[in-house]
C-alpha cells in the first residue's frame, strides 16, 4: 500500500508523513455526482469570527477522547460516537464561511452519519486517503465507502502529529494547502449545496502513535432548489480571516449564471479573460491564471495568484472579458483580517 503524497511532510519518527493535506474529489460532472443537494433560503448575516472554539485540552490523547461519548477503536473497527456538538461546530463553521460570500446556509444530514464515520475509520485506520478506498482495505465497509466518494477528506498519522481542530480542517480545505487544485474549496462554497455530514476518528495507540482522519460530505444528497444566491463566489471576499487565506495561496473566481441549476453554470467562458488586483493607483502582479469548468462544485471556475498581498489592506479585483455570463466584467474588493 503506497500513501498519496502529500504536499508537505513533517518529522514523524519512524512515520515519514506528519499530516495529509485534503485530496480532490475524483467526481465531476461527468459522473452526474452531486447533481442533487441544491441549498436553501439566504444566507443569514454572520462572521467567521463568530463561533467560539471548542476547548482543547493539553494532550493530544485528551483533545481526542474529548471528542466522543464512546470512544473508537481504530484495531477493532469501531468508529466510536463522536458528539454532537463536534458535528454542529463544523456546520456552524461552514455556514459562517458561506455567510462571509453571501452564499445559503446548509443543514446537517444526520442520515449520513454512518457514511462519514465509517470512511474517517477507514482512512485513519489504513493510513492513507482515498476517495475509491479498495475492498481490501482494514475496517472496509460500502457505506464507508460512499462516504469517501462524496467527501472532502483530510487526515495524519504519525507518534509527532500535531492536533488539529475542526477549523484548522476546514482551513487546510480553503486553502488548498498552497496548491492549485481547489476542489475542496469549491464543495464547501457551491452554491448549490444543501446538507453537510462531517465525521472524524482520532485515536492515540499505547506506543504512542496516532491517527487522525475526518470526512466531510459535500455531495450527494437531495435538497432544494436555492433562492436569492449572489451572482458570484470570490475568493477571498470582504474582510477574510487570515486563517482562511495566505498572500501565497490561490484566489479564485466563479460566476452564478443560473440559479436554478449546477450544471447550467458550465457554459460560462473564461478564455478570453483579464483580471487585474489593485491596491488603490496601484496594480499587483498577478500570475499563474488558469480557468476550467470541470464539476468541482460550481463548475465554472477562475484562478491566479498574486505577488505581495499585505493584511489589512483592501484590494479590488477586476476580471473583464467573461462570456456566457450575465456579465462581462465583475469587480469586488476583499482585506485580509487577523
Amino acid at each position: 500500500m503506497t500513501p498519496v503524497p502529500p504536499p508537505s511532510a513533517g518529522r514523524t519518527g519512524s512515520f515519514t508523513v506528519a499530516r495529509f493535506l485534503a485530496l480532490l474529489l475524483l467526481a465531476s460532472a461527468s459522473t452526474g455526482a452531486g447533481r442533487d443537494g441544491p441549498g436553501p433560503g439566504t444566507s443569514s448575516a454572520g462572521s467567521a469570527h463568530a463561533v467560539a472554539p471548542r476547548p482543547v485540552p493539553m494532550s493530544w490523547a485528551a483533545s481526542a477522547a474529548a471528542m466522543y461519548e464512546v470512544r473508537p477503536d481504530m484495531p477493532g473497527c469501531r468508529t466510536g460516537t463522536i458528539k454532537d456538538g463536534v458535528r454542529a461546530e463544523m456546520l456552524a463553521r461552514v455556514n459562517a464561511l458561506r455567510a462571509l460570500h453571501q452564499l445559503p446556509p446548509v443543514a446537517y444530514s444526520h442520515a449520513d452519519n454512518a457514511q462519514v464515520d465509517q470512511s474517517s475509520l477507514m482512512q485513519a485506520i489504513n493510513s492513507t486517503l482515498s476517495h475509491r478506498p479498495p475492498r481490501d482495505w482494514l475496517c472496509y465497509t460500502a457505506v464507508g465507502s460512499a462516504g469517501a466518494g462524496s467527501s472532502n477528506l483530510v487526515g495524519g498519522w504519525g507518534n509527532g502529529l500535531d492536533w488539529s481542530t475542526e477549523d484548522d480542517y476546514l482551513g487546510l480545505w480553503l486553502t488548498e494547502g498552497g496548491g492549485s487544485d481547489l476542489g475542496h474549496r469549491r464543495w464547501i462554497l457551491d452554491p448549490f449545496l444543501d446538507r453537510i455530514a462531517y465525521g472524524r476518528v482520532a485515536q492515540q495507540f499505547p506506543d504512542g502513535n496516532r491517527s487522525d482522519a475526518a470526512s466531510l460530505k459535500v455531495f450527494g444528497s437531495p435538497g432544494n432548489r436555492p433562492a436569492d444566491l449572489p451572482p458570484f463566489v470570490a475568493y477571498p471576499f470582504g474582510n477574510y480571516p487570515a486563517r482562511y487565506f495566505g498572500p501565497r495561496d490561490y484566489l479564485s473566481f466563479s460566476v452564478v449564471a443560473n440559479g436554478g441549476s449546477r450544471f447550467a453554470n458550465s457554459a460560462v467562458n473564461f478564455s478570453a479573460v483579464r483580471v487585474s488586483v489593485s491596491q488603490g493607483t496601484r496594480r499587483l502582479a498577478v500570475g499563474n491564471l488558469s480557468y476550467d469548468n470541470e464539476g468541482f462544485g460550481l463548475p465554472n471556475n477562475l484562478q491566479w495568484q498574486v505577488a505581495g498581498l499585505q493584511p489589512n489592506v483592501t484590494y479590488t479585483v477586476r476580471i473583464d472579458g467573461v462570456m456566457a455570463a450575465p456579465q462581462s466584467s465583475y469587480q469586488y474588493s476583499f482585506r485580509i483580517v487577523p
